[in-house]
């Protein structure tokens, strides 16, 4: 196996890694999409999706409301 090839192959591995261990079930919350990108090629490695819940419900209202 080239040296390249071997570095490939230990890149696909470690983004599979952490792809899976980041990325979870959908429970219909807002998404962000997790990508690895192998820097010396600028090729992607693997994705997969995180749900997030906003920090608090924040409410916009006015501030400074003349009376």
């Amino acid at each position: 196996m080239s040296a390249e090839l071997e570095r490939l192959t230990a890149a696909q591995a470690k983004a599979d890694e952490v792809i899976g261990s980041v990325t979870e079930m959908l429970d219909g919350g807002p998404l962000l999409r997790v990508s690895v990108t192998d820097v010396a090629t600028g090729q992607r490695l693997a994705t997969g999706f995180v749900t997030y819940q906003p920090a608090g419900s924040r409410h916009l209202h006015l501030v400074g409301e003349a009376s």
